[in-house]
């Protein structure tokens, strides 16, 4: 019984101090107490608002900026790069993959790997908008010039290579409309 107890007290204050420390780094960041950030967490040229969490191992870095809205959840092992607004009231599980910008490679007689950055126009870019109130469930993984529209939904391991209207569900690889929230489906 001691040690139970022992246990749960262990439990209870290394919480307590995880959470402190995640409001601690999001109030260095944001100057705001409603932000958190977890251990780990890479941010560069970001924006943060009231109310976001990003938890552990997130690597976030915007070209321009990356603003992100209001009571955002940005789940584990997400990264982020490029132009992308992400709206309020937005979840983004784990493991989602958001790319604003691709490589460019198309000289054939040049190694490859010489072609990331010729004359700093090896990148093709493209903004990313994720609009309020949308889910993108695990391991997602979304390209430039993407528009997530209000109230979507992205359903695991998709892949999103063209806009997503409001309110629809989608999934695979590529991303299809499979359905609209509200609408009555057979399960």
């Amino acid at each position: 019984m001691i040690r139970k107890s022992i246990i749960d007290i262990y439990t209870y204050s290394s919480h307590a101090v995880r959470g402190f420390s995640q409001k601690f780094k999001g109030y260095l960041h944001s100057g705001k107490w409603t932000v958190r950030i977890g251990k780990y967490v890479l941010l560069s040229n970001v924006c943060l608002t009231d109310g976001v969490t990003i938890n552990d191992f997130c690597r976030l870095f915007g070209d321009e900026r990356i603003q992100i809205g209001e009571n955002v959840y940005i789940n584990c092992f997400c990264m982020m790069y490029g132009d992308i607004i992400i709206e309020k009231n937005v979840l983004i599980s784990q493991f989602v993959n958001i790319w604003g910008r691709s490589h460019r490679f198309s000289i054939k007689d040049e190694p490859i790997w010489l072609q990331h950055d010729i004359g700093g126009q090896g990148y093709k870019t493209g903004k990313i908008v994720i609009e309020e109130d949308s889910w993108i469930g695990p391991h997602v993984t979304i390209l430039r010039g993407v528009t997530i529209g209000k109230g979507s939904v992205i359903g695991a391991g998709a892949v999103v290579t063209k806009d997503v209207p409001d309110y629809a569900v989608v999934f695979g690889i590529p991303a299809e409309i499979k359905y609209y929230r509200g609408e009555v489906i057979d399960e």
